[in-house]
């Protein structure tokens, strides 16, 4: 016999993975993440633990050299399907939901085909320029006119949401009028409440209210 000793006496052990071997690579390279590939094994019938196929596909990534993407979560036919997606010209979602909500440009014909195809998203678009408009004008006739128009909406939600103004209109009013704003208030309540749930059912209430109460004396304060 010829050959390395060592290599020949020292056989690696078989891992129950390797029946999916060429699932995992095709996978890996197609993008999707670990866990989505081991919840796919899994469906598939792999009988380990996720810490061993973990070790497994890892071992894959550094041996073949894939480039893994980090945070992309998807099935291969999802990858595939947004591949040949982009061959299209269209417009995601996101960028619908940007364009309403953050004001960012599409392109004109992309706004057209919105505007003609889908009124509701003509109607929507107005709502929010109009709303921001009440704010940054300061004008409570805006705010009126604003409630009056979409409380009588034919989309349930702007209805509902413009009923709801009315029903606070005071509160609304003030906000709108005044540059004062409990924001801080309310970040501070918050803080508060965290601190409250990390610390649940770790003290008493000695301890947290040493955590949460303003010592002037103390050499933090």
């Amino acid at each position: 016999m010829s050959g390395d000793f060592d290599a020949l006496c020292c056989r690696e052990p078989q891992s129950c993975a390797d029946r999916y071997h060429d699932y995992i690579v095709k996978s890996l390279i197609a993008g999707m993440i670990r866990k989505d590939i081991y919840r796919e094994i899994i469906k598939q019938g792999y009988p380990g633990k996720m810490t061993a196929a973990y070790d497994y596909m890892n071992k894959l990534i550094q041996n073949q050299g894939i480039e893994i993407a980090v945070y992309r979560s998807s099935s291969i036919e999802a990858i595939e399907r947004k591949k040949q997606l982009n061959k299209f010209d269209h417009l995601s979602r996101r960028e619908i939901f940007r364009f309403l909500w953050m004001n960012e440009d599409i392109l004109p014909k992309h706004r057209d085909y919105l505007m003609v195809n889908y009124p509701i998203i003509w109607e929507l678009y107005k709502c929010v320029k109009e709303f921001r408009r009440v704010f940054k004008e300061k004008s409570l006739p805006q705010l009126y006119l604003f409630i009056d128009r979409y409380k009588e909406s034919e989309l349930k939600p702007l209805a509902i949401f413009a009923t709801g103004l009315e029903k606070d209109l005071e509160a609304v009013e003030n906000a709108v009028m005044s540059d004062l704003s409990n924001g801080f208030v309310e970040g501070f309540n918050n803080k508060l409440k965290m601190i409250k749930r990390t610390m649940y059912g770790r003290c008493g209430q000695k301890l947290l209210t040493a955590k949460l109460m303003y010592d002037p004396h103390s050499k933090s304060g």
